[in-house]
């Protein structure tokens, strides 16, 4: 009992004994008062022993309140403290004693006060039980403070409003934690790796979207299966067996390999496996990291393959052979050497060496050297390929591989010289260097055009009660420029934007880097569709004359709340809207590319969508996919697809891998020469 329920008590009986004073002062107490005394007594007796079973059920309470860590509260209607369990101070720092009589939105940040304020009095307004949600407090040092709270509001007979109270857990280690897990995750979804983890038994738990890119099967079809389904026979066994056993024994395991996708395909990759631990440094999983090293091994390979057949064709060239005496007189020449040096043989048979093929400046060297292998045997150039200058008749000097070989026929020494002419091959070495520093560069550039137009795209679907969202680009063997994105940027709206930029490669790229980026800065003017388009076109107008670019960009907003859409278009092909019964219709808006001229009215126009109605958003890259008979697979094809699968009520997802199934089978090719880039809308 409260102190507030044993005062009524307490003043009932003082009441009695000031009457039962007055009337028997002068007469002897009869029995009637004597058990009224004594009954009164066991009362005072009784309240005193309920005031000590209170006292020691309070401290009791405030014991497990400590122990649980947990701050419980008590506020009268006005929001004030009336009561606050220890743990508070562990919990904000503060002691019991100063949050008495203070208000509980003094110790929010001063950002989220009213916020808080508001909810608490909706909740007392409309007669709500039990509360729950996450509050943040300002500790007493300064620092922020998750809690999980529970908040009850006690009303009286005529419901009003008496006081609140509560429990408060302290849950900010556990926020921490998740918000970590969180960036990791992000950081496994954002990957341009592929990362699959396993089990010790070498079961995939998981594999990241990279993963479903590189090797085309979804995380659903490898859950719970072994790596071994991508092995393709080509990487020997001993190799996974050497795997195997390195990761076994706790240590990294890190080489080339070659798998094959669900297609089929053979891919390389840079794989590099080690084992997860746990607390105690015992392996739970094993992690595996592939990086796609197919481009970089065929370029090898062509390196490879170019090279080999340049120096076969050298090596099978025929030499010039050149045969001298001792006495370094020409004794033999051959045809090459007529083509080599541009000597006929019959006019050089008998002449000098030096003075016939050697420059001035090494000819006493030549000398100095043929003197000394005669006097001791020993010759530093004879049996090596030496690479030096040689003379040619008309005085022009061009480098050769030479190889001397002394014979010694019939005690007299004789020398065969064998020349091969290296200026084509110095300019082959030459041209393959160049060439892989074009690649190289090429490459780079590429795979930063990859990264950049990756980097555009939202990184998940936006699925609200009302409306999903889903994009998708398909790379093309070369970068274009497509871009799409969708964002909530107020409550009720939803713009949604599909573009294309002209050309391929970085340039395209970074142009429509900017694009994005100036087009993000439109929204807090809150424009129109077709004020945003306008002023974006004048932004990037003078960017896209000096590149010879342009973008072609359709603009939508959706109202949640109204079902209405407005939308403008920049030249980009028309969203195509789909209605249970209707045929497919294409929702046009005039309005020109943008960077061919600086001042242009683009129309905006509405419609007002409907409970299952579809819009489809797309690139030239499906339409103008070409088969090998040289046929688009056009419009028609796309809406009768499109039809098909939103009469099914089918999923975004579902719709753009049929789409992508279909265009792939049209052209009997995986890969496309443009991107082809979809977004897929259900109004739900």
């Amino acid at each position: 009992m409260s102190k507030r329920e044993t005062d009524p008590i307490r003043a009932e009986l003082e009441l009695e004994r000031e009457l039962a004073k007055e009337k028997f002062a002068d007469q002897a107490l009869p029995r009637q008062f004597v058990n009224l005394k004594e009954r009164l007594s066991q009362q005072a007796v009784e309240l005193e022993a309920v005031k000590a079973t209170l006292k020691e059920s309070e401290e009791r309470f405030n014991q497990i309140a400590a122990m649980t860590k947990e701050w419980i509260w008590e506020q009268d209607a006005e929001g004030r403290y009336t009561y606050c369990s220890a743990s508070v101070n562990a919990i904000l720092g503060y002691s019991c004693q100063t949050l008495m009589g203070r208000f509980y939105y003094e110790f929010a940040p001063a950002e989220e006060a009213e916020a808080l304020r508001s909810k608490m009095q909706q909740g007392a307004e409309t007669g709500e039980g039990v509360q729950r949600f996450i509050r943040r407090y300002q500790h007493q040092d300064g620092h922020l403070v998750f809690t999980e709270s529970m908040a009850t509001p006690i009303f009286d007979e005529q419901n009003h409003l008496l006081k609140w109270r509560g429990i408060d857990r302290d849950i900010t280690a556990t926020r921490r934690t998740d918000e970590l897990v969180f960036m990791l995750s992000r950081a496994l979804e954002q990957s341009p790796n592929a990362i699959l983890i396993t089990s010790l038994k070498g079961n995939i738990e998981y594999v990241n979207p990279s993963f479903t890119r590189l090797t085309g099967y979804q995380a659903e079809e490898v859950i719970g299966k072994n790596p071994s389904l991508l092995q393709s026979g080509k990487t020997p066994l001993e190799q996974y067996r050497r795997l195997w056993e390195t990761i076994r024994a706790g240590r990294e395991w890190r080489d080339e390999i070659q798998d094959r996708k669900k297609s089929g395909e053979l891919y390389w990759a840079l794989e590099t496996i080690t084992s997860l631990r746990d607390e105690k440094g015992n392996p739970t999983h094993f992690l595996a990291i592939q990086e796609d090293i197919t481009e970089r091994k065929r370029v090898e390979v062509a390196l490879r393959e170019s090279e080999a057949q340049t120096r076969l064709i050298i090596e099978n060239a025929l030499d010039a052979v050149i045969l001298m005496n001792a006495d370094e007189l020409i004794t033999d020449w051959n045809p090459q050497a007529e083509k080599i040096f541009g000597w006929e043989r019959e006019e050089v048979l008998g002449a000098s060496l030096a003075d016939t093929i050697i420059p001035p400046r090494h000819r006493e060297a030549h000398r100095q050297g043929l003197r000394r292998f005669l006097n001791t045997g020993k010759g530093p150039i004879l049996g090596n390929r030496i690479e030096l200058s040689a003379l040619h008749r008309d005085g022009h000097e061009f480098p050769v591989e030479l190889t001397v070989s002394p014979l010694n026929v019939g005690g007299s020494y004789m020398f065969s010289s064998f020349l091969r002419d290296l200026t084509q091959q110095k300019e082959t070495e030459e041209a393959i260097r160049q060439a892989r520093v074009k690649l190289a560069v090429a490459q780079n550039e590429m795979r930063i055009a990859q990264q950049i137009q990756e980097s555009l795209f939202p990184s998940a679907p936006l699925i609200l009660p009302t409306v999903k969202i889903m994009g998708h680009c398909l790379p093309a063997t070369h970068v274009g420029g497509d871009y799409f994105d969708h964002f909530q940027w107020r409550d009720n709206t939803i713009d949604i934007v599909i573009a294309d930029v002209s050309g391929h490669s970085v340039g395209p790229a970074l142009l429509m880097v900017e694009a994005r980026s100036a087009l993000k800065a439109q929204f807090h003017l809150h424009r129109t569709v077709a004020e945003t388009l306008s002023s974006l076109n004048k932004t990037l107008y003078e960017d896209l004359d000096r590149s010879d670019l342009f973008i072609t960009l359709c603009y939508l907003r959706y109202d949640t709340v109204t079902r209405q859409l407005t939308y403008a278009n920049a030249g980009h092909l028309p969203p195509l809207l789909f209605r249970q019964g209707q045929r497919c219709k294409q929702l046009d808006a005039d309005g020109l590319v943008l960077g061919v001229n600086k001042e242009v009215v683009f129309e905006e126009c509405s419609v007002s969508l409907q409970r299952g109605d579809m819009l489809f958003l797309y690139t030239d890259g499906i339409t103008e996919a070409e088969n090998k008979k040289g046929d688009f697979f056009g419009i028609e094809r796309l809406c009768d697809l499109l039809n098909e699968y939103h009469q099914r009520g089918s999923e975004p997802r579902e719709i753009i891998a049929a789409i992508i199934e279909r265009l792939q089978a049209f052209r009997h090719r995986r890969t496309f020469e443009d991107d082809a880039t979809m977004v897929v809308v259900q109004v739900l």
